[in-house]
């Protein structure tokens, strides 16, 4: 993620940066927590989430290549507020994209400005530039004028505080839930699923007043905001891939039946962040006899079974728990058993240190 300190931020001049960084221009995350301080992983996991629906509003929607960076800002004394910006060093083809039927609506409902509003606060002198950008994919950077970035930088910002700050409901209506920018609503769950892991995060807002309109209790709603690939919701074939790994886990869900509203959450054999349901149901069966010996961080060995998107794991299901915390549990499922449960799927095996694909139907 392009996140820098303020201070060390370098590609602008500091009074440029200082400019994008003022109230209105923000995005603020201000978490309800006991004391003044946030877990370094809550804090990290949520900013990369930000930028994931920063980064698809940007590729996705606006199929723009426009640059920028999220800058995180000086934090305030007195309470614990993530305070970023968005800085733009080029705009690619944002402002066509205002001009098209797609992108009028869209800017719209998310902003609640018409293209018009926007080209008005670009100003006078720099109209002739948006007029061009009307007719023209490839906007020369050079001729870019900073007044272009400020304004693309306000419209991406004022999408990114609705897609997080609005309910379900909300954002279905104005079709934020289907098509171009699922995976910026994917990034919304996974936000609300790593503030359900943090115990201490009592409830969110998004302004420097002590008002947290986002209750913890509402936290599993948001985190389960059902995303459509495209609007009729023609479901998509899915590829499933099957491996077998290691998983050291942060945040268990004991509760089998709540695992729709908020996953278990751990690395994954790469060290990466992951969430996951568990659907074996030899597993639940001993947890609900209590026949597992539960430490801080659990060590599970899994067989799961996961969507592959733009180099990303979705959607994981763990479909038999091998080992928890060396103990052996289960042994894997075999080609047909797994066939049965998920339909076609490719095997995920290592060779000589290199992941290969092996097709089963």
């Amino acid at each position: 993620m392009r996140h820098k300190q303020l201070k060390e931020f370098k590609n602008m001049h500091d009074a440029e940066v200082l400019k994008y960084s003022q109230p209105k221009n923000q995005i603020l995350l201000h978490f309800d927590v006991d004391g003044h301080y946030l877990k370094l992983e809550t804090f990290i996991e949520t900013a990369k989430r930000a930028d994931r629906i920063i980064d698809s509003i940007n590729t996705s929607l606006i199929k723009s290549n426009s640059t920028y960076d999220l800058v995180v800002l000086p934090p305030e004394s007195g309470s614990f507020l993530a305070k970023y910006t968005i800085v733009m060093t080029s705009v690619g083809s944002l402002f066509a994209f205002l001009n098209s039927d797609i992108g009028s609506a869209y800017v719209e409902g998310f902003t609640g400005y018409s293209p018009a509003y926007w080209a008005k606060q670009l100003g006078e002198n720099h109209l002739e530039y948006f007029d061009q950008s009307q007719t023209s994919n490839t906007e020369k950077e050079a001729t870019v004028p900073l007044e272009a970035c400020e304004i693309g930088a306000k419209i991406i910002t004022q999408m990114t505080k609705i897609i997080l700050e609005k309910d379900n409901n909300e954002l279905e209506k104005i079709g934020a839930n289907t098509g171009v920018i699922s995976d910026a609503m994917e990034a919304r769950n996974e936000f609300y699923q790593i503030c359900i892991s943090n115990s201490d995060v009592k409830a969110l807002g998004f302004t420097h007043e002590d008002d947290f309109p986002i209750p913890r209790n509402s936290f599993p709603e948001r985190a389960a905001m059902r995303v459509r690939k495209n609007d009729d919701d023609v479901p998509e074939k899915v590829e499933w891939i099957v491996a077998i790994e290691n998983i050291f886990v942060s945040s268990p869900n004991w509760e089998q039946e709540d695992q729709a509203f908020r996953k278990w959450k751990g690395k994954d054999s790469t060290r990466r962040e992951c969430f996951f349901e568990i659907d074996d149901a030899e597993f639940w069966l001993h947890v609900k006899q209590k026949e597992l010996k539960v430490e801080g961080i659990d060590r599970l060995k899994v067989q799961w079974a996961y969507e592959l998107s733009g180099g990303r794991a979705k959607n994981r299901k763990v479909l038999r728990v091998l080992e928890f915390n060396n103990e052996q549990l289960a042994k894997p499922l075999d080609s047909d058993a797994i066939t049965a449960i998920i339909g076609s799927f490719s095997e995920f095996k290592e060779d000589n240190g290199q992941g290969v694909l092996f097709s089963k139907s």
